[in-house]
C-alpha cells in the first residue's frame, strides 16, 4: 500500500480514512519515540481485509509547537508494510 505522509498523519489524528474507496482505521497506536528533537511513532491500520504498519514523524519539543513530516515533505510517500500479529517470546538475563 502506498499513502502520502499527510494521508498517514491524517489517519493518525482522525482514527480513520477513506483512500482509494477502502475505509482504513487504526488499530494500535504506538508511543512516540525520542531522537533527539526528532520523534517517531508507529501505527497499525487495517482497510478491513489486511493490516498494515507505517511510521509518522515530527520534530520540535514539548516546549515549541511540532512541526510534522508532512510540512517540510508533503508529497513523499511512505511504503507501508503489510503486517499479521504473532506472539513472540523474549528471553532476557534477569537477577535472582
Amino acid at each position: 500500500m502506498k499513502i502520502t505522509t499527510a494521508q498517514l498523519e491524517e489517519l493518525y489524528h482522525e482514527e480513520s480514512l477513506t483512500l482509494d474507496s477502502k475505509e482504513l482505521s487504526i488499530l494500535e497506536k504506538g508511543e512516540w519515540e525520542q531522537d533527539h528533537k526528532f520523534q517517531t511513532a508507529e501505527l497499525i491500520f487495517t482497510d478491513g481485509e489486511k493490516f498494515y504498519r507505517g511510521y509518522i514523524g515530527r520534530e520540535g519539543s514539548p516546549f515549541t509547537d511540532w512541526t510534522y513530516t508532512s510540512e517540510f515533505s508533503p508529497d513523499l510517500i511512505e511504503t507501508i508494510d503489510e503486517v499479521e500479529k504473532k506472539s513472540v517470546t523474549i528471553e532476557k538475563w534477569v537477577k535472582i
